[in-house]
C-alpha cells in the first residue's frame, strides 16, 4: 500500500495463476480516501503463466507510482533455448498519470533471486530505491541495491552485503530499507553464510556504494529473522522475530544517533501460535509495530512517540 500526494490510496499484490509458483502483478486505486477502488490493472506486460510475483510499491517526490518485482520471463526464454538462467530477474514499470495507466515494463538486471521479497523507500528529495536478494556469481546470494534519479533513470545497481552466502535455493528472507531525513540508507538483512550468519543491520551515507560495518542483530541459535526498519525523527527502529521452539517473539532496538550505537534488546509481544512477520510503520508521529498472530489477530503495538 502506498498514498499519493493528493490523498490517493495506491494498493499491489499478486494474483495466483493455476500453476505453481506464477503470477501475475495487479494494482487498482482510490481517489476517494478509500471508499471505493478502481477496477485492479494488470501491471506484468508479459501475459504468460509464469512467475511475476514479490512486488515492491512506492510513490516518488513528484507523485509518480513506481511497482517493482520478480519476473522469470527471461528465464522461461533461456529454457526455450536450452540455456542456464540463474534466478529470476528484477523487472519495473511507472505511472505518471496517478495509475491510470503504466509505462511499459523495464528490466533493472538479470539473476535475482527467485523469491525473497523487494523492498522500496523513498529518499528526502524523493528518490525512490529499491534492494533485494541477487545472485552473484556461483549461486552467492547476498544483496543488492538501485536508486533513482527519475523513473526512467536508474542508477547503477550496487551490491551491498558481503557475506558470500552460497546456497542454490532460495531462502525465503528478503531484507529490510528505510531513508532518513538526511538520505542515510538503514538496511538490514539474514544470511546463513559459514563465516558470518544470522541478522545484520547497516547504513550508508552514499545511497548503498559504501556501507558502515554490518552490526549483528539477535540471536542466531534462537532463529532471528525477518527484521525490519524504520528511521523517524532522528530515531532508528529496528524489529526483528526470534522462536525458542514454543513462542515466537518480536524483539526491538532503537537508536538515537543514526544507527551507530544501539539500545538493548527490548520485548514488544510474544504468541505461541503460528504468526506473521513484525513490520514497522509510523502515521507521522507515533512508530508502531503492526503483528499478525493467529491466537490474538493483528496488532498495532506502539514502541515510540515523536522519535
Amino acid at each position: 500500500i502506498a498514498f499519493g500526494p493528493q490523498g490517493e490510496i495506491y494498493v499491489s499484490w499478486t494474483e495466483l495463476l493455476n500453476k505453481r509458483f506464477t503470477g501475475h502483478i495487479r494494482f487498482a486505486r482510490s481517489l476517494d480516501g478509500g471508499r471505493s477502488f478502481g477496477a485492479p490493472l494488470i501491471v506484468n506486460d508479459d501475459r504468460a503463466e509464469i512467475s511475476h510475483r514479490f512486488d515492491a510499491l512506492t510513490v516518488d517526490g513528484d507523485g509518480n507510482i513506481l511497482i517493482a518485482w520478480l519476473d522469470k520471463r527471461d528465464q522461461a526464454r533461456a529454457a526455450g533455448r536450452g540455456e542456464e538462467y540463474r534466478g529470476a530477474a528484477l523487472y519495473y514499470t511507472w505511472s505518471d498519470d496517478r495509475g491510470r495507466s503504466f509505462k511499459p515494463n523495464r528490466k533493472l538486471l538479470d539473476n535475482s533471486c527467485e523469491c525473497c521479497r523487494v523492498v522500496a523507500a523513498v529518499d528526502p528529495d524523493g528518490r525512490p530505491a529499491l534492494m533485494w536478494r541477487h545472485v552473484f556469481g556461483d549461486h552467492i546470494r547476498d544483496h543488492a541495491l538501485v536508486s533513482f534519479d527519475a523513473p526512467d533513470a536508474p542508477t547503477e545497481p550496487v551490491r551491498v552485503s558481503f557475506d558470500e552466502w552460497r546456497v542454490d535455493a532460495c531462502p525465503h528472507h528478503g531484507p529490510a530499507l528505510d531513508i532518513d531525513a538526511d538520505g542515510v540508507y538503514h538496511m538490514a538483512w539474514f544470511n546463513n553464510a559459514e563465516r558470518r550468519h544470522g541478522v545484520f543491520y547497516a547504513h550508508s551515507g552514499d545511497r548503498g556504494r559504501s556501507l558502515s560495518e554490518p552490526v549483528p542483530v539477535g540471536a542466531y541459535d534462537a532463529g532471528a529473522g525477518h527484521a525490519d526498519v524504520l528511521a523517524h525523527a532522528g530515531h532508528v527502529y529496528l524489529v526483528w522475530q526470534e522462536f525458542d521452539g514454543k513462542t515466537n517473539r518480536v524483539r526491538l532496538m532503537r537508536s538515537a544517533d543514526g544507527g551507530r550505537v544501539w539500545g538493548a534488546v527490548e520485548d514488544v509481544a510474544q504468541s505461541d501460535g503460528e504468526v506473521d512477520y513484525p513490520f514497522l510503520i509510523t502515521d507521522g508521529d507515533a512508530v508502531y509495530v503492526a503483528w499478525h498472530t493467529r491466537a490474538e489477530g493483528f496488532r498495532l503495538l506502539s514502541v515510540g512517540k515523536g522519535g
